[in-house]
């Protein structure tokens, strides 16, 4: 089976979409950079999961390398694409690699009706606008959802990403077993300020 490098990062959940902007500083992820630019474009991906005092968590999401600058002092600064979930096991250090890699193995995130992803996510767009109020520019905040794309998929990242969750909340939401219930479990945060069923940190 495929592997693919491995990057834990503590506070750092990844969703389809997000943009990712990292600076590596550590020689085994400066080694993995050097080898995913050897590669093809369509090949440069590997994987980021949640790493807390207790291990690193085991659903992650595959993130596509999209453009590498290389300091003066050999460190790089990276953007990054987050796309799907996968799964984050059989993790080792292989050959004279310095860096974890994990099984390939893709973990899709169930998807409903479309009528109903779309009502699911209008619900919770709505709510966010309650949530948001006080805390950010409203006109800012109706230009950033005017420009949101159809796909309910990308409007959960958005929510996902802006909801100020502490990492255990986010990560909850990325292990959500379809798009609803990512949606529903957002609005849930949103209605309690807080989530009882956050993944622990």
């Amino acid at each position: 089976m495929k592997r693919l490098p491995l990057f834990p990062l503590p506070e750092t959940v990844v969703f389809p979409g997000l943009l990712i902007p990292l600076y590596i500083f550590e020689e085994r992820y400066k080694q993995m950079v050097r080898d995913l630019l050897a590669q093809s474009e369509e090949e440069r991906r590997f994987v980021i999961t949640l790493a807390t005092p207790k291990g690193i968590r085991e659903v992650g999401g595959y993130v596509e390398l999209l453009a590498a600058s290389e300091n003066p002092d050999g460190t790089f600064n990276i953007v990054c694409r987050g796309g799907e979930r996968c799964r984050v096991e059989g993790v080792g250090v292989w050959g004279n690699q310095l860096y974890q890699s994990t099984l390939d193995i893709p973990y899709p995130l169930e998807r409903s009706a479309r009528s109903e992803e779309i009502v699911a996510a209008w619900d919770a767009m709505e709510a966010f606008r309650a949530f948001m109020a006080g805390k950010a520019d409203p006109q800012a905040l109706e230009e950033a959802l005017a420009n949101l794309p159809d796909d309910p998929l990308y409007q959960a990242t958005f929510l996902c990403v802006n909801l100020q969750a502490p990492a255990s909340v986010r990560q909850a939401l990325l292990e959500a077993p379809s798009l609803l219930a990512r949606l529903e479990l957002a609005q849930a945060f949103m209605r309690q300020g807080s989530f009882s069923g956050g993944a622990e940190a």
